[in-house]
């Protein structure tokens, strides 16, 4: 008899962890830097102090809920300033500012903002948190992805091509800021961000500044970088 109750409460234990494994938040993030992320070594040693200091961070959450509140469907976006080179583990959050989805209900919203400031642990020491609620767009297009927020931001990505085995004295350099279970690196085909709220103009285009990833998967990988065909491609399509 006690076998069996321990047996029973072994499977109860383990059904509600695969609940909460298929409940918990998930999706696509793409991460945008003001800084070369793949690139040699003279590139990046001439960007480390003085380039980087702005980020731009947005999820797209295909499934899963968070303190009770679906979050499926939705997008959620987070621009951020720094003395800092945010490329860098170390580096300090600075002030930013998060794109709070206009479809969503104000329960879908709050639940966002507290689903971001529990899963980024960065984000937890931001001094200066504001946001605004606004159209989000993240999609597939033909040649990557785009994201757009409003008036505020826009970006269009396409895939990572030359040197993406190293062979031209190129590597990475950097992981996600973001929590990724799998991720790799996209060219910054077009992007501008005007934001006055962190008194922010900041437009580039055709640099390896991008990681594109997924999130809250059951995988055990944490942080894996593939390449682009293993991460969006059409026979084994991750992202």
């Amino acid at each position: 008899m006690k076998r069996l109750s321990f047996l029973l409460a072994a499977l109860s234990c383990f059904l509600c962890t695969q609940l909460f494994a298929q409940n918990q938040p998930r999706g696509s993030v793409l991460e945008l830097h003001s800084c070369e992320l793949y690139a040699g070594g003279c590139i990046v040693s001439s960007e480390a102090t003085l380039g980087g200091r702005y980020m731009l961070r947005a999820w797209n959450f295909t499934g899963g809920s968070f303190r009770g509140t679906d979050l499926t469907g939705l997008n959620l976006a987070v621009l951020q300033s720094s003395g800092d080179n945010l490329a860098a583990p170390e580096a300090q959050p600075g002030n930013a500012v998060v794109y709070l989805p206009a479809k969503a209900t104000a329960a879908q919203r709050e639940a966002l903002l507290s689903w971001l400031k529990s899963s980024q642990h960065d984000l937890n020491t931001t001094a200066n948190f504001q946001s605004r609620i606004v159209p989000l767009d993240f999609a597939k297009t033909a040649t990557g992805y785009s994201l757009t927020a409003a008036d505020f931001v826009s970006v269009a990505t396409a895939p990572l091509e030359s040197c993406a085995t190293g062979a031209c004295g190129e590597a990475l350099w950097y992981t996600p800021r973001s929590q990724t279970s799998v991720f790799t690196v996209a060219v910054d085909r077009w992007s501008t961000v005007q934001e006055p709220f962190l008194k922010l103009k900041w437009a580039e285009a055709g640099r390896r500044s991008v990681f594109l990833g997924q999130f809250g998967s059951n995988s055990s990988a944490h942080n894996l970088y593939v390449s682009f065909p293993e991460l969006c491609g059409p026979a084994a399509r991750l992202f």
